[in-house]
């Protein structure tokens, strides 16, 4: 990125920016500090046609680069961390919950581990939502060419 046409305050942001790659920040807290609510990016401006110039500026398209490379790291390690798993899972729990279990999946007609899969199943995803809705950066933005562009590089 050229750094020579930046602002004083945009090239703060873009030396922040690269000090926490380089300390291997997770995207989830890179999304925050620099489009969250009260992330850097809202130095920027004061008016929405400032706000607007942020989005198509190329500290934004950098950060965002940088932020979709961030997530493409993590789901390679998750990745490589699921294959490395055998799938089972053995878990210690009280007697009368293991009976709960049994009865309820004898109610619908499924096994235990199927019962257990679709119960575990369906609090991750809600969780994997909770997280995702945290992280939209500068939600409520008007969507620009440049922050398309951003987004939908692999």
């Amino acid at each position: 990125m050229n750094t020579k046409s930046l602002t004083k305050t945009e090239r703060r942001i873009y030396e922040e920016a690269r000090e926490l790659l380089s300390r291997q920040v997770s995207a989830p807290e890179f999304s925050a500090r620099f489009f969250g609510p009260r992330g850097r990016l809202r130095a920027l401006w004061t008016t929405q046609s400032d706000r607007q110039a942020v989005v198509e500026s190329a500290l934004y398209e950098w950060l965002q680069a940088e932020l979709g490379r961030l997530r493409r790291r993590e789901v390679t390690q998750f990745e490589r961390e699921v294959a490395e798993l055998s799938g089972r899972l053995t878990v210690v729990v009280p007697r009368s919950l293991h009976a709960a279990l049994k009865r309820e999946a004898a109610h619908e007609g499924v096994s235990l581990s199927e019962l257990i899969r679709l119960k575990l199943g369906v609090s991750y995803r809600a969780m994997v939502q909770a997280v995702v809705s945290r992280e939209e950066p500068m939600a409520g933005l008007s969507e620009t060419a440049g922050s398309r562009r951003a987004r939908a590089r692999p």
